[in-house]
């Protein structure tokens, strides 16, 4: 996976070695930074279009995804609680720390909470699957 900057439409981000990180874990991880739609544009769909793109090549190329969800430019009509949220729900992004910030992790081909089977909708599901 390419380092570098990402668009679709007005949204982009840059995806990124994480210079934070040790220097073994930085040739698995990409760190995801400046993530920023124009005001007028959010709401319409093109960040979450970008952000599953990026899921998607991190998940072809096997890396770890992280971010620091942190309200940036005109993004700050969102609190940081909403954009925690929002990456766990649309992209399955978790909590990995929280101190001295938040940072997310998502693994390959994480599943976003969307989409995780409850404990008792899971024990249905492999009832009727045997």
């Amino acid at each position: 996976m390419k380092t570098g900057d990402r668009s679709v439409g007005p949204a982009k981000l840059r995806v990124r070695q994480c210079p934070a990180l040790p220097p073994a874990l930085q040739k698995t991880t990409r760190e995801i930074v400046n993530v920023e739609t124009p005001f007028e544009e959010q709401g319409k769909g093109y960040m979450t279009t970008l952000i599953h793109k990026v899921c998607r090549e991190a998940d072809a190329a096997g890396l770890v995804l992280v971010l620091t969800p942190q309200p940036y430019g005109d993004n700050i009509n969102l609190s940081k609680q909403q954009l925690e949220d929002w990456y766990a729900r649309s992209f399955g992004f978790h909590v990995i720390q929280r101190e001295p910030m938040t940072l997310m992790a998502r693994m390959v081909n994480g599943t976003p909470q969307a989409l995780q089977l409850t404990p008792v909708t899971e024990s249905l599901y492999k009832e009727r699957m045997q």
